[in-house]
């Protein structure tokens, strides 16, 4: 009897957990990678005073939760937070750590999310400090941020970066070292997104470490495409150069973000942009 009734008093707190697992709703979220094309070049009427209003109505038409953009120089990285007041950034320059050179920044709505963590790295040997990697025309990084969901408090992780363009052995090694540095830093998080211009077809062997550990949306999305991403202001169609890769989310959606949002091109690359669901 003793016994029965132990296990009548059980009942109601296992109710009660059976009630609120069923409770936690997966919740979606709209991750975007955008390599800007840096406005320090002339690039007569693709100039980036020309281009900017229609990245801002880009962003506010396909309200990203997240993004990370590629090559933006100072002056760009104010212009974006002055003309997109829901979103902050995390990052830094990739010349000096401060201000100077590009940035690999990462956008989010401030409203929505808590930055629990965040930080920078270089792809290079010392990549603690500003430097140029292996055999790389220019200084790379990587910068990265924890977040939480100040509503459901689900965690995710993301890194953003951009691998060099000439550097064969660079991209190869940035890799292998992005992998690494993935692995000390979220230790056993679940929900990963890393975004980024990779300058690097999907069928590069480069990918193998990353592959290893991540699964690429563009493949494994039921809805998406193989559209170029770099479109040379209409000049290029290749294979995708810009990639978002996960883990521990579910792919609902991608797309490579073609639209006219006041000029034919945004960017000399199109953005692509992932929907996700997770807990």
């Amino acid at each position: 009897m003793k016994s029965l009734k132990y296990l009548l008093q059980l009942i109601p707190a296992a109710v009660l957990l059976f009630l609120a697992s069923c409770s936690v709703k997966p919740e979606t979220i709209r991750i975007m990678s955008y390599n800007i094309r840096l406005s320090l070049v002339d690039d007569g009427e693709h100039n980036w005073n020309i281009r900017k209003p229609a990245s801002v109505e880009m962003v506010k038409t396909l309200q990203p939760d997240v993004f990370g953009v590629q090559e933006p120089v100072w002056e760009q990285i104010n212009f974006l937070l002055d003309s997109l007041p829901a979103y902050a950034k995390l990052g830094v320059a990739r010349e000096d750590g401060d201000s100077l050179g590009e940035f690999s920044a990462i956008f989010y709505l401030k409203d929505k999310f808590e930055v629990l963590r965040e930080g920078n790295f270089w792809l290079s040997e010392t990549p603690d400090v500003p430097s140029l990697g292996w055999d790389a025309a220019y200084k790379r990084i990587v910068t990265w941020g924890a977040f939480k969901n100040k509503e459901t408090e689900n965690i995710f992780y993301i890194f953003n970066t951009h691998f060099d363009h000439l550097g064969k052995v660079a991209r190869q090694e940035s890799a292998c070292l992005l992998i690494d540095r993935i692995r000390e830093i979220t230790v056993d998080a679940p929900v990963i997104f890393i975004t980024g211009d990779f300058n690097a077809t999907i069928d590069d062997p480069l990918f193998e470490p990353v592959k290893a550990h991540f699964l690429n949306v563009r493949q494994e999305a039921p809805l998406t495409d193989t559209i170029s991403t770099y479109n040379g202001w209409g000049t290029y169609d290749g294979a995708p150069i810009d990639h978002i890769f996960y883990r521990g989310a579910k792919a609902l959606s991608f797309r490579t973000v073609t639209d006219n949002f006041g000029v034919p091109y945004v960017s000399d690359h199109y953005p692509v942009l992932a929907v996700f669901e997770y807990e």
